[in-house]
């Protein structure tokens, strides 16, 4: 169990190192020995880490040229790890940038098929998601886990199985998002707080009046006024106005 320990911590040491760029696609990782005896562990810990990594596709292996950070292209960006690596990486408002396109893809087109194919309970969960969502606004509760339960239960409700299971996948990484975008909102006039939480009445009535097309329309409104947020981001993800 500690040797398994061991290799997990050196994973995320060195991934969190890659993701960061503090380790450069093409770079050479040092030997085996060498990163053993750098981190005070036996080569067998540091090859069972090595090979999480490789499954990560975050570095590959060659003889007489050793292991090599790979493109970031060719990186397992689904994985939890390296979406994790990535949220805690700076700078990574090109990261938080990418995401909120990811987002811009998908929403939309889940928010049409839920104004579709929800039923009537799931409209009482998404109300329900409005209404904690308006109330952590004003100081009653988390906004960004509030955010995203609401936008979950819209996704829920689209019925489409592969849509919710990738969001939820990228939970964590959608939850970190939220909580560096809310202190650029915290700073805007309570008018601005007040049209964010109007983009997302436009998209809770267009899913009850069951209007697909509204519904469509009002989530691009909506993301494309959180891709402005992340925009008033400095490099390294913090809020613009601290």
């Amino acid at each position: 169990m500690r040797q398994r320990n061991l290799s997990t911590q050196l994973v995320h040491e060195i991934g969190r190192k890659i993701v960061s760029g503090q380790l450069a696609p093409g770079d050479i990782l040092p030997r085996v020995e060498v990163l053993s005896e750098m981190n005070g562990v036996s080569r067998t810990v540091t090859r069972e880490a090595l090979k999480a990594l490789e499954a990560l596709r975050l570095v590959e292996s060659h003889q007489k040229v050793g292991t090599r950070v790979r493109q970031r292209t060719d990186w397992h960006w689904w994985s939890q790890d390296v979406l994790r690596w990535s949220t805690e990486a700076t700078p990574n408002r090109s990261f938080l940038m990418q995401l909120t396109e990811v987002r811009l893809a998908i929403e939309p087109a889940a928010v049409a098929l839920a104004a579709k194919n929800a039923t009537d309970e799931d409209l009482q969960v998404i109300r329900a998601g409005f209404e904690r969502l308006e109330a952590s606004l004003h100081g009653e509760g988390d906004w960004a886990k509030a955010d995203y339960e609401f936008h979950d239960s819209i996704i829920l409700a689209s019925h489409n199985e592969l849509m919710l299971s990738l969001v939820r996948m990228l939970r964590d990484a959608l939850l970190y998002s939220r909580h560096h975008t809310m202190p650029v909102m915290q700073h805007t006039t309570q008018e601005a707080s007040q049209a964010s939480l109007a983009l997302h009445r436009a998209v809770f009535d267009a899913v009850c009046h069951r209007h697909p097309l509204r519904a469509y329309r009002s989530m691009l409104r909506l993301l494309n006024a959180v891709s402005g947020l992340v925009h008033r981001l400095d490099e390294k993800g913090e809020s613009a106005w601290a």
